[in-house]
């Protein structure tokens, strides 16, 4: 990237000052950045006063933000001739409040913490990195003037870099009266850089100045790691599309069915409840076609990686791959196999991390996440600010939403409450949610009748959504154990495809061995103790074009993995969690009802509540053949009570979260909340380690560890990461207290001398504690 061409002749010995040990000048990089936020600012979902307004400031920010690293000290360093210096944000803070002192606090702010956060004070977040006290000009016991010292010995290149970029953007900047003695950060005293109550910026700086510190700091963050990663000349892009790409892509030109239709005319939230299998992501994409504003986003919510991983895939075939990212804690694992498999890029590893970073910022118009990522703004967690400015008049579906639990619900309700007052409208998709769940939607979040939308049996089209019949179910005595042989013999007889889905892994782990002792490689095993290659593998494997015969799975198959097997066999399960089940069963209906056998008693004790469980499996024992209504009505009759006793308490907990009910009053500029991560993200209560040994899916044993090492050592840590297993905490307790796992001081992972294997995964010796 060039520096533009009205830059004067000073622009050859500017070249002296460098922005990156790379030799990336320091002129170039502020013009480049100074042009991503130009970009961003016009592509902001905001009214266009507004937009105007933020990149007025945002620019001259974009000039400022670096030019602290003029100081010989911090030069000496990306020339290799020393190893340390001091926060050059604080100096280009500082010199920005002498050269453009209109920018005010709010601008400052933004330089100043566009790398780390507001000093700690006596309250630091957990893990939050923060600029040094002792650095700041108005602290006790401060080294600034030291610093400032050695900006003095680069004074004419710094001030050629300013009139240089003054002059490129216009500005009436004075840098000729720069006066480096007289450097201070007074518009930063008086509450900015402090976050302690009674003191600090809550009770010292209105909210409005507060909330836009913030989104000037979210525009400055966004274009420095945008310009730093060469994306600048195509970025934001504008949405594609919605509807034409719709009809084309999902309908195949072909009308809408009555119950899409109305989703395609809905105007603001809405629920909408249909099966698996009949057009319901179609539904919804029409919906967000009818609510798009302009340079407003789309965000599709689900609550699983494999399920948004599917959704990615499928979205950027409607939408072109350059519209769609996908953000979860596992995204760069998953992109890197993504590009490595497409081979766009000679460096696959670094493309996935720069394309991780963009999902997180303004890249792409859609994107699909977890509502982990959607609750980390609205708790102030880390990057907070990047979706303040994009949640603005934004689309959120919220699918799958039956298998929130409830403090994740409750959670969600208050964030969309929050959305809503952004001018944000959400769409709520489930082809299973129970009737309770679906009034207290509609209450807590105002949506009326008329938008909660479902297939209606008595217009054509809808009804055969309706009255199509595509199980048959039978209900067993005892478990599926118990009643493995009579399932091989009905296979073997059978030449149906066919999928068995047990509670835990470890049941899955014994059944498959026992069924691949029969049918030996028709049969295929997918859970979630599986490392992420293999799972990855395994999942292309059973979507693809030759899927096994027989796949053995815990409830990991519910998470929109397109599959349509001709008979199923399943452990006991709450009605929502097997209709999910049944929807990868005769996916389509276009098959005769497919035989369903479900056990009426688990084989290594009930996962999910024993009481709904039990009456889920009582409530199915005479249906015989199941409509999409006759499920419906048993998932309202199983949760008809609603949340009770400490569900009911973790639900009314996260609907009143003080601080997403509150998130103006409790904004701290320039600070994020460290623990979100560990709170919200870890909620499921999963810690990852690495097996030290394997068997490769021949039976050959193969050490995992030097496998590991190699990646770390040819800098692959991607691939190093995908060697991990996630397990339940407890389980890790009770490893670790049997001495199977231990702490690497090496690699700085938890490893496990317990067998891995490329076809049943990781094997815990009998626990049945399951892992999504």
């Amino acid at each position: 990237m060039q520096p533009q061409e009205n830059v004067n002749e000073a622009t050859l010995d500017l070249c002296s000052l460098w922005a990156k040990d790379t030799g990336y000048s320091l002129l170039d990089h502020s013009l480049d950045v100074v042009r991503v936020t130009e970009t961003v600012c016009a592509s902001l979902p905001f009214p266009l006063a507004e937009r105007e307004k933020i990149a007025e400031v945002a620019k001259q920010l974009a000039a400022l933000h670096d030019v602290g690293k003029a100081a010989s000290g911090f030069q000496d360093v990306l020339h290799g001739k020393q190893r340390f210096w001091h926060r050059h944000e604080i100096l280009s803070a500082a010199i920005a409040s002498q050269v453009a002192s209109e920018i005010g606090g709010e601008g400052l702010l933004a330089i100043i913490t566009h790398h780390k956060s507001i000093p700690s004070g006596i309250v630091q977040e957990r893990g939050e990195k923060c600029l040094p006290s002792n650095e700041l000009p108005f602290l006790p016991n401060n080294i600034f003037q030291d610093m400032v010292s050695e900006l003095q010995s680069n004074q004419k290149l710094l001030t050629e870099l300013l009139n240089a970029l003054s002059k490129t953007l216009g500005a009436n900047w004075h840098s000729e009266f720069l006066d480096l003695d007289a450097m201070n950060l007074h518009l930063l005293e008086g509450g900015w850089l402090e976050r302690l109550a009674g003191i600090g910026q809550r009770e010292f700086i209105p909210k409005e100045q507060r909330r836009f510190a913030s989104l000037l700091r979210g525009v400055l963050i966004t274009s420095d790691h945008m310009a730093s990663a060469g994306q600048e000349s195509n970025i934001p892009l504008p949405l594609p599309a919605f509807n034409e790409r719709v009809r084309f892509h999902e309908l195949r030109n072909k009308l809408p069915l009555p119950f899409q239709a109305r989703c395609g005319e809905t105007a603001g939230d809405a629920i909408l409840k249909a099966p698996t299998g009949s057009g319901k992501t179609a539904a919804v994409l029409l919906w967000a076609a009818q609510n798009q504003e302009e340079h407003g986003r789309l965000f599709y919510v689900l609550p699983h990686t494999a399920s948004i991983n599917a959704m990615h895939q499928r979205l950027r075939k409607i939408y072109s791959n350059e519209s769609v990212g996908v953000l979860h804690h596992k995204s760069a694992s998953y992109l890197f196999r993504l590009f490595e498999r497409e081979s766009c890029t000679r460096d696959a590893k670094r493309m996935a991390e720069i394309v991780k970073g963009l999902a997180r910022e303004l890249y792409h118009p859609i994107r699909v996440t977890t509502p982990h990522q959607i609750l980390r703004v609205a708790l102030h967690g880390k990057g907070w600010e990047l979706g303040l400015l994009e949640f603005h008049n934004a689309c959120f579906v919220f699918d799958e939403i039956h298998v929130f639990e409830p403090l994740l619900m409750g959670l969600t309700i208050a964030t969309a409450k929050w959305l809503k007052s952004l001018g944000a409208r959400l769409l709520f998709a489930s082809a299973t949610i129970p009737k309770f769940m679906e009034n207290i939607l509609a209450q807590e979040l105002d949506i009326s009748a008329s938008n909660i939308i479902t297939p209606d049996p008595n217009l054509r089209g809808d009804e055969e959504v309706c009255n199509k019949i595509r199980h048959r179910v039978e209900v067993r005595f005892g478990s599926l154990i118990d009643g493995l042989a009579r399932i091989l013999d009905e296979i073997a007889d059978s030449d149906e495809t066919a999928l068995i889905v047990c509670n835990h892994v470890a049941t899955s782990q014994q059944v498959y061995d026992i069924v691949e002792q029969q049918f030996g490689s028709d049969v295929m095993l997918l859970h979630s103790r599986f490392n992420s290659q293999d799972r990855a593998r395994i999942e292309s494997d059973i979507t693809g074009k030759n899927p096994p015969r027989i796949l053995v799975a815990t409830q990991a198959v519910e998470v929109s993995l397109d599959l349509d097997y001709g008979r199923g066999y399943t452990e006991p399960a709450p009605a929502d969690a097997l209709g999910q089940r049944l929807g990868r069963v005769n996916r389509s209906g276009k098959r005769p009802p497919a035989k369903i056998v479900v056990f009426d008693e688990p084989s290594n004790g009930y996962l999910y509540d024993e009481q709904i469980t039990r009456k889920t499996v009582a409530l199915l024992r005479n249906v015989g053949n199941l409509t999409e209504q006759a499920l419906t009505e048993i998932v309202n009759e199983v949760y008809k009570e609603g949340y009770q006793g400490e569900a009911l308490k973790s639900y009314q907990r996260g609907l009143c979260n003080s601080t997403i009910n509150g998130f103006d009053d409790e904004i701290i500029a320039g600070t994020h909340r460290a623990w979100v991560e560990a709170v919200i993200e870890n909620s499921d209560g999963q810690i990852e380690v690495l097996p030290v040994n394997g068997f490769d899916e021949q039976g050959n044993a193969y050490s995992i560890l030097n496998q590991f090492e190699m990646y770390r050592k040819s800098k692959s840590y991607l691939q190093a990461k995908e060697l991990l297993v996630p397990i339940r905490i407890g389980q890790w307790w009770k490893l670790k207290s049997e001495g199977t796992i231990y702490y690497n001081e090496k690699f700085k992972e938890w490893c496990t001398t317990l067998p891995y294997s490329k076809r049943k995964g990781l094997d815990l010796s009998g626990q049945v504690e399951n892992i999504y």
